[in-house]
């Protein structure tokens, strides 16, 4: 091999090394709750719009969260942990979040002229996060209707996006309000894709009052396709009224789709409304 040829090869393994060394990612940079920025004053619409005027001309990325606290139902499912349970052997602990530290999260791109929220996350503060590469501002308090509202509009304007539906959804069905069951309803009843649907099913079923037993089993009456009402069986079976286990056993007994009577029966034998059995 050539001096000319050996002097091409070394010079050309030090451009990709360089290459490399300057295209190999940055350290992350880290971000917790001592790190969140404040913004105060107006509605939560107003501290939305407040706070990305304030991150686009801080110039520090393309994308930020946006978070605020909400009044969370008690008992009501908030951080991705929440309703793990431990059990061995007689020991048992199940995990609950406290709804005073319950928080919406906002992932926002602010490379337009006006914030786009890409994600929808519910977290509880009390838990250490770390929040890498992205910046948190904090609007602080919002009341429950300033909350849905936002809320359901995002999904009703981000229909194509699935993982946003479904980030919205848990966070609604999470609210201490009469709202929720309504919306929840609505949703259901006029969502056509029906994953997002029995997402839905599965929110409502979590918020455990008489008036989301009720509508689970209005929505059972009406519900065409078979997964749907697969999911209102579990979500039925979940609940400790007594009129969830009378219509299991109404379906078990009476359903003229074997598959749905099967799905009644089993869920009898493991649900909460245990005492009730098919003769």
């Amino acid at each position: 091999m050539s001096r000319k040829v050996l002097l091409t090869i070394t010079l050309l393994t030090l451009l990709v090394g360089l290459a490399a060394a300057f295209t190999q990612d940055k350290p992350k940079r880290t971000y917790t709750k001592a790190d969140f920025i404040n913004v105060d004053g107006g509605n939560l619409n107003d501290r939305i719009e407040r706070a990305f005027k304030q991150f686009k001309s801080s110039n520090q990325g393309e994308t930020v969260w946006l978070a605020y606290h909400f009044p969370a139902r008690e008992g009501s499912y908030i951080g991705p942990f929440a309703g793990s349970i431990y059990y061995d052997e007689g020991i048992r602990l199940e995990r609950k979040d406290d709804p005073a530290s319950a928080a919406v999260f906002l992932l926002t791109d602010a490379t337009g002229s006006s914030p786009k929220v890409t994600r929808v996350k519910t977290l509880s503060l009390k838990e250490d996060f770390v929040f890498e590469d992205r910046q948190v501002y904090w609007l602080g308090n919002a009341d429950a209707n300033q909350s849905l509202t936002q809320l359901s509009n995002l999904m009703r304007n981000n229909k194509e996006n699935k993982d946003l539906v479904r980030g919205a959804l848990r966070a609604i069905g999470s609210h201490d309000s009469p709202r929720v069951v309504s919306l929840l309803k609505e949703f259901i009843t006029q969502e056509s894709v029906l994953d997002l649907q029995r997402t839905a099913v599965s929110n409502l079923a979590r918020v455990k009052t008489s008036e989301a037993v009720d509508t689970l089993i209005s929505l059972y009456d009406d519900a065409k396709d078979d997964s749907v009402k697969e999911e209102i069986i579990a979500g039925l079976s979940r609940s400790k009224e007594r009129k969830a286990a009378d219509k299991l056993l109404a379906i078990a007994k009476n359903d003229p789709n074997s598959k749905m009577r099967q799905r009644a029966i089993r869920r009898l034998s493991t649900s909460n409304s245990a005492g009730v059995f098919i003769n």
